[in-house]
């Protein structure tokens, strides 16, 4: 971080302590709690109730640095995909997984999982209606009735379990109502001949005993990037490869459209109540996504040059861009050699200005495609008694996914990936709150067991016109975890409580390593991790006698500790701090028997103070919270040569020393005048390795990947009724500083002598590629209600302005290149509803 900015953020923490006290010496302002809302009235604003510990509490009551969007929320700020909600989260980002659009990558205050992976868990941990999804695959799905979600800030160890270092997300979906009969229909029509249409039914089987809900989506999409390769174009390595799961369209590649979406999505809800204080709920969610995307573009090829750090040695890149545009075989002199790397590089150099100057094109060798499909199963009792609640979670989730890469996003056969997984797992959780002691105390006890199995597979194809080495990485899993906890709220007087916590968590995984290289001329397989006779025969990715089982344990204690102080109604002061587990695992995707070394738990402790309060006659809502989270044993993925196959890599996982994060974030809501609201919300973050070593030696002068030091938004909500019709107007600007979205920092080195051009003058190009712009992204709805919300009629905008700013960079450091993704284009349309 820079000094401007760590001067802003040393003013910002004094004056939110100057703010805090000020505020708490104030007397009281606020009046008693309207009905459970989210929107404005003319009563002031609503109350937000979140579970952050467990239970249903006011927002403003619960100690602990919360964001929430309610179903309504979601609705008006034209959010479809879990990741549209960090737009409006200070300190959180999300963007697609590298591998897969399926996936998410989640940053939540500089804590990221920085790779998608069955061995590595996240560093957020998502929970849906109570039970925890381990994977990511499938996780950037549809919001689809979901009644609130809240995201949960720095490490949740006690209550929200291990693989909580930066926090969790709770989504909740609405339950049944055992009383009334309702529904929703909605349809949606919009540019790129955008469809969707939703329904939602509820219905009252027995009153008051019996109650189905009952949801469910279709989105379809046209593409739109285009296709830009010479006419005949084909398929130059999926369609011969077959290991596989979709192979491309026959013909020429030329004219297609890419970056659809075609998407379904179900739920149903069951609520049995047999008596006054048991309620018994069944549920099942299918979803399933289907699209060509994501469209890749090179932004850049690197310069090969030696580096003492295998990590950037890029020595051997010059190899792979030679015969690629006469698809011969390698020159043997040098000299011919160098020529042929030119004419290559250049071609492909022209391409990449060609795209850079049009945001709609797309120019690759090989058709993208994502996949995937999940299933959940839930059951889940709930027994009131006369000291609280207790409450039995179980879950189910299958997960089947499949996505191929044109990696390098060029027209050449330089670099092709795809990966398969399939995972399932249970998980059961015995949770018990209530209050204690005369109601001075408030606890929270409960066990929670899971098990998860499956596996998950990938293909790396590079330079398949020069190498004919196809890289086989596939990992079995078989994964138990148990954990036992406990939490309490001791309320030493009206206005002062202390909080303590604590949970034990161990991990046994198990992982099964079947890695190989397939020889695509002599129709042998090599097992990577130990040396053995080739096999020969047809290429298999899986192959049994290449496995090396490993069994790892892992374990710790995470707890939390805190003091509350309210003054009054209307404000809350607290500190505290926590410490925070996530579970080490083993490397799925090592090369050689050298990196088949598990990696550690990641150990973060956080230390926070944080001011809740309202004014005005809850005319206005202020939550500042300033943080400082120190992380041990890091965990972080490497991109390197693969040693094992020529002008190949592979991803190695690993623990990177120390890591300190400080930070600041805020959010403001008022209401100005009648009906009108306004939202503010924003963070700075600053991060800083203490250390970070790895295999490849120092990297504490790398950036963060993934993490944006500034961060803000804007939303204002405008509500006015006209004789029977409600106007209804919404608009929104988020805006993101510019982010590093790679480690990569190396700085020149010598000329070796032996490789042309060795010196490493593109240091300050390639970061500059890989680095995120600073950004806004606006968005706007304007809606019409009739009949007291019965029907209702909406016009929309989002990205409105049309930043197509290249937005998820990637760089193939042992490949050679950078590529990237685009924002997608401003989309319009028109949604109809009707409420009954």
């Amino acid at each position: 971080m820079n000094c401007k900015t760590s001067g802003n953020l040393t003013r910002l923490f004094l004056s939110t302590a100057v703010s805090a006290m000020a505020f708490a010496a104030a007397p009281a302002l606020a009046q008693d709690a309207p009905d459970t809302q989210s929107s404005a009235s003319d009563q002031g604003l609503g109350e937000i109730v979140v579970t952050a510990r467990k239970v249903s509490e006011n927002l403003q009551d619960v100690p602990v640095a919360v964001t929430v969007l309610t179903g309504n929320d979601l609705e008006v700020r034209n959010v479809q995909r879990l990741q549209d909600i960090a737009r409006f989260t200070p300190g959180m980002s999300m963007r697609p997984g590298s591998s897969t659009p399926s996936a998410l990558t989640i940053t939540l205050r500089g804590q990221v999982q920085s790779d998608i992976l069955i061995t590595l868990d996240p560093s957020v941990g998502t929970y849906v209606d109570g039970v925890y999804w381990a994977r990511a695959y499938g996780l950037n799905g549809d919001f689809l009735d979901a009644q609130s979600v809240q995201v949960l800030k720095g490490p949740q160890g006690t209550l929200f379990g291990r693989n909580t270092t930066g926090g969790a997300l709770l989504i909740t979906s609405n339950n049944p109502d055992l009383d009334d009969f309702s529904g929703k229909a909605s349809v949606t029509y919009g540019r790129f001949n955008e469809f969707q249409a939703t329904g939602i039914v509820n219905l009252p089987i027995v009153p008051g005993k019996v109650g189905l809900r009952l949801a469910g989506s279709r989105l379809t999409r046209d593409g739109y990037t285009t296709n830009v390769v010479p006419a005949g174009t084909a398929s130059a390595v999926s369609r011969t490869n077959t290991a596989v799961a979709q192979l491309p369209p026959t013909g020429s590649l030329n004219g297609l459209k890419f970056d659809n979406r075609d998407r379904w999505n179900f739920r149903g809800k069951l609520d049995v109540k047999p008596t006054d204080n048991l309620t018994l709920r069944f549920s099942g969610e299918y979803f399933e996504m289907d699209e060509a995307s994501p469209a890749r573009e090179v932004r850049m090829l690197t310069s090969p040059f030696t580096a003492t750090n295998t990590t950037y040695s890029l020595g051997a890149t010059a190899a792979l861009y030679v015969g690629l545009l006469n698809g011969g075989p390698s020159p043997t002199t040098p000299a011919a050699q160098f020529a042929n790397i030119l004419l290559g590089i250049s071609s492909i150099k022209n391409n990449i200005d060609a795209l850079a100057a049009d945001p709609d094109i797309t120019s690759i060798n090989e058709v993208p495609y994502a996949f995937a499909k999940t299933q959940t199963y839930g059951f889940t009792g709930i027994l009131d008694t006369s000291f609280g609640q207790v409450q039995l979670i179980t879950g189910y989730r299958k997960i089947d996914s499949h996505a191929g890469l044109d990696l390098d996003g060029s027209r050449y056969a330089i670099h092709f990936t795809e990966g398969q997984q399939s995972v399932k797992q249970y998980s059961g959780e015995l949770q018990i709150t209530g209050k204690g002691f005369d109601n001075k105390l408030d606890f929270a006890v409960g066990m929670f067991a899971f098990h998860e199995s499956g596996f998950d597979q990938s293909v790396s194809i590079v330079a398949p016109l020069l190498n004919p080495v196809t890289s086989h990485f596939y990992g079995l899993i078989d994964n138990d975890s148990i954990g036992v906890y406990g939490q309490g709220t001791f309320h030493l007087t009206d206005q002062l409580s202390f909080t303590g916590g604590l949970r034990y968590s161990i991990d046994d995984k198990g992982l099964e390593s079947r890695n190989n290289n397939y020889n695509t001329i002599t129709s042998t397989t090599t097992c990577s991790l130990f040396t053995a006779p080739a096999i020969v025969g047809p290429e298999l990715v899986g192959v049994p006698a290449c496995a090396v089982r490993a069994r790892n344990s892992f374990s710790g204690v995470s707890y939390t500790a805190g003091v509350e102080y309210k003054p009054n109604d209307d404000i809350l002061l607290y500190a505290k701090t926590a410490k925070g587990f996530r579970s080490g695992g083993q490397n799925l995707r090592a090369p050689t028997a050298v990196f088949l070394v598990p990696f550690k738990p990641e150990i973060a402790y956080s230390y926070e103070v944080g001011f809740k309060g309202e004014f005005f006659d809850r005319r206005a809502r202020l939550n500042l919270a300033a943080y400082q989270t120190d992380i041990s044993n890091i965990q972080r993925s490497t991109l390197i040569s693969n040693p094992s196959g020529a002008g190949a890599s592979a991803t190695v996982l690993g623990n990177a020393g120390k890591a300190r994060f400080r930070g600041i974030e805020a959010e403001l809501q008022a209401q100005l005048f009648e009906g009108f609201v306004l939202s503010l919300n924003g963070a700075l973050t600053d991060p800083k390795y203490i250390s970070y070593a790895d295999l490849t030696g120092d990297r504490s002068f790398e950036p963060f990947d993934s993490v944006a030091e500034q961060q803000f938004g804007v939303a204002g909500d405008y509500t006015r009724e006209f004789g029977g019709v409600k106007l209804k107007l919404h608009a929104d600007y988020a805006w993101t500083g510019k982010t590093a979205m790679s480690s990569y920092n190396w700085v020149q080195n010598a000329a070796s002598g032996t490789v042309p051009g060795a010196v490493n003058t593109q240091n300050d190009q390639v970061i500059a590629t890989t680095t995120r712009p600073a950004m806004g992204i606006l968005g706007a709805r304007a809606a019409l209600s009739f009949n007291d919300d019965m029907f209702e009629i909406a016009v929309f905008g989002r990205n409105i302005t049309n930043n197509r700013a290249y937005y998820n960079p990637l760089l193939v450091a042992p490949v050679g290149y950078v590529q990237s993704s685009r924002m997608e284009p401003a989309t319009y349309g028109v949604t109809a509803t009707v409420n009954f």
